[in-house]
């Protein structure tokens, strides 16, 4: 084709369509619509698209959508129609949010003005309309609401007070949410906004570019004034939240006639718009499809979508979400999924973002996404779970022995003191519990055990809860008592200091550090409630005391250790010497004994001693004699075994001859089974 062909070309689309559009492919997107169409709104996504159309007569709500094979005949958008219908006024000025789940749109309903209404789509259909009230409802007729990607900006358009003689004219406005997501504002816009007259803006997804229809006074690209008597397609650039490029005039993209409502997809990749012919009556308003001239484009985005879903069940979760700078923290957008769990938000390239997923009384999910560098996509699908409830996992120990404890465990709200149901408390084995609890309430936590004091801690779920499972170490310090050490010789004299040894018999553990002492220098025992000791008590010079200590809730606070010192008249009475039956066989359990014999011939090396073995009456005298030497002979035998020499010891039996009770009962003739110590010298 020749180059004046192609001019021909150029200049016969411009003739049938009224449309100049300078190295663009220009679409009438509905060629069989007769009706003028006005108020188009698209999705972000770009494959929904809503309009009016208006007869003369009658206004009719329509609404398309675009799939692979182009755009679907438009069908009646009953829910506007409705509207239009229960009002008996007009309704227009259409936008989309982030995610095309609410509409805004201006109408006229139970008031003297037109004000900004939105509707919530669910899964039962669109909701009923919601005033935006004040700041941004101001008592004057309200248009053509458009609101960022964001949820952060909006814009309106406000009837300028007019005389008869002029035709009616809108200013924009802008508002903006605070911190507390309500509305503030209007907020300053340069003058150079609102010269002339302003219809039908439209903010585009990277929240920084205005489009929007101006009828005034501009200069095209090549510097020539336009006629101010037709609306014109400008665009403003936002430098940052307080400023703006002052309106350009939208090369490309403007006719010699009316040139309204632009819109553009998410991806910058689609261009709507609207015409109206003034020249000619039979041709109707247009909606035209065209590519957006590089002058214009705004900066990329990034379409993050998904289903959020609870993580036990399945089902959707209608969740916030709120997008930050992950670096500045500061909030980007606060947004929320539909109920059926779906989203998708738009996110300015450029910034590392922080996303955060979350829905009260439920779980959070941070979500991190770096769109500071080269991204190869322009959308991702991300699926998130969230949950209502966790699991702690409660691990129970003694603080002292580190071994587990099966307590009672009692879980309630610490703010309303309702406990906990106790099939929620699961005891899984010794020491450990698995407890189901709800996100969004402070637990206190109470364990309570036989010979432990009584455990208190909190576990508080109202803050970010990010993980399902959680686990929790108790560690349960064990009741105790004092016991007091009143030692003295058989005078009553205190014989301090004296060597003390304990022995907790339950772990055959030995440790000094129950040991401490009054102000009076008094030695005082720490026991543990309802465990057995061991209490040796040593001082050179003097007979040692051994004692088993088994100490439940009551026992006496002071324990009277007499011991006496060694002379030829001392005698020690050793009962836990034992010997297998009718035998001079030591038994095991006599070796503990027989070492505390050892360690005190040790540390009295001056003195000999006689080691006296006596029985009870069973048996002949003669047999009871010659086994109680047997028997005496043997505890000399395992002491020259342990280092202590032949000459300090003397074995000697007495038979039944020395009894200390009668033989009349098995308890007294287990007394009389004994071994004693005397000190010869």
């Amino acid at each position: 084709m020749s180059y004046k062909k192609i001019i021909a070309c150029l200049l016969l689309l411009q003739a049938a369509g009224g449309l100049w559009a300078q190295e663009m492919a220009v679409q009438d997107i509905f060629p069989a619509l007769q009706t003028p169409a006005k108020y188009p709104a698209l999705t972000p996504d770009g494959k929904q698209l809503v309009f009016l159309t208006d007869d003369g007569t009658t206004i009719t709500a329509y609404e398309a959508h675009r799939n692979n094979d182009g755009w679907t005949t438009p069908a009646p958008f009953d829910y506007i129609n409705q509207l239009i219908a229960q009002t008996e006024h007009e309704v227009g000025g259409f936008s989309f949010n982030h995610d095309g789940t609410t509409l805004y749109f201006h109408a006229k309903i139970d008031a003297a003005y037109f004000d900004i209404f939105s509707a919530r789509k669910t899964k039962q259909g669109w909701g009923t309309p919601q005033r935006l009230g004040k700041p941004v409802s101001d008592d004057a007729d309200l248009f053509s609401p458009t609101i960022s990607s964001d949820n952060k900006t909006l814009f309106v358009l406000r009837a300028k007070p007019v005389n008869k003689k002029e035709s009616p004219c809108k200013e924009l406005l802008l508002f903006e949410k605070n911190k507390e997501g309500n509305w503030t504002g209007p907020k300053y816009l340069p003058n150079e906004f609102n010269a002339g007259c302003q219809e039908t803006p439209f903010f585009c997804a990277d929240n920084t570019i205005l489009l929007f229809a101006s009828r005034r006074v501009g200069v095209d690209k090549e510097g020539k004034k336009t006629s101010g008597d037709d609306y014109d397609l400008y665009f403003a650039r936002r430098i940052d939240e307080n400023n703006w490029f002052y309106p350009v005039y939208a090369d490309g993209l403007n006719t010699d006639n009316d040139d309204l409502s632009p819109m553009l997809n998410s991806a910058a990749d689609y261009f709507l718009f609207a015409t109206k012919t003034k020249k000619s009556k039979k041709q109707p308003q247009k909606i035209y499809a065209a590519p957006l001239p590089s002058d214009i484009k705004p900066a990329k985005t990034f379409v993050l979508s998904g289903d959020i879903k609870d993580l036990y069940t399945g089902q959707p979760v209608e969740a916030k979400i709120v997008v930050q700078d992950a670096v500045t923290s500061v909030t980007k957008g606060d947004f929320l999924s539909t109920d059926e769990g779906r989203y998708s938000i738009i996110l300015t390239r450029g910034a590392f973002y922080k996303i955060d997923f979350y829905k009260e009384n439920y779980s959070h999910t941070f979500y991190y996404k770096d769109l500071g560098g080269n991204v190869s996509r322009w959308e991702e699908t991300l699926a998130v779970a969230l949950f209502d409830n966790v699991n702690l996992e409660l691990n129970i120990y003694d603080n002292e022995l580190f071994y587990p404890v099966s307590p009672t465990v009692l879980l309630s709200d610490s703010l309303t003191q309702q406990p906990v149901e106790q099939q929620r408390i699961k005891n899984v084995s010794t020491g450990k519990y698995n407890c189901r609890l709800a996100i969004g309430h402070n637990y206190k936590i109470r364990v309570e055990s036989e010979n432990f004091k009584p455990y208190e801690t909190y576990f508080d779920l109202r803050t970010d809860v990010v993980y399902s499972n959680f686990e929790k170490s108790l560690e349960l310090q064990a009741a105790r008592k004092a016991l007091a050490l009143n030692v003295t010789n058989k005078e009553g004299v205190s014989i301090l200091p004296v060597n003390i040894e304990i022995t907790n018999l339950n772990r055959d553990e030995s440790s000094g550090t129950l040991v401490s002492y009054d102000a009076a220098g008094k030695p005082v025992l720490s026991l543990r409630t309802n465990d057995t000791y061991e209490l040796n008590v040593t001082k050179k010079g003097f007979t040692y005391f051994n004692t088993g200590l088994n100490f439940g809730t009551a026992r006496p606070e002071t324990l009277d250790i007499i011991m006496d010192s060694l002379t030829t008249q001392t005698k020690m009475v050793f009962n836990n010497i034992t010997f297998e039956t009718n035998s001079a066989e030591l038994n095991a359990e006599s070796f503990a004994e027989l070492n505390r014999i050892v360690k005190f011939m040790n540390d009295n090396p001056a003195i000999r001693i006689e080691i006296a073995a006596h029985t009870d009456d069973v048996g002949s005298n003669e047999h009871n004699f010659r086994l109680s030497n047997k028997r005496a002979a043997s505890v000399v035998n395992f002491l020259m075994e342990n280092a202590i020499p032949q000459e300090r010891l003397q074995a000697k039996g007495y038979g039944e001859l020395q009894p200390v009770a009668p033989n009349d009962s098995a308890e007294n003739r287990a007394k009389n089974r004994r071994v004693e110590i005397r000190i010869i010298e």
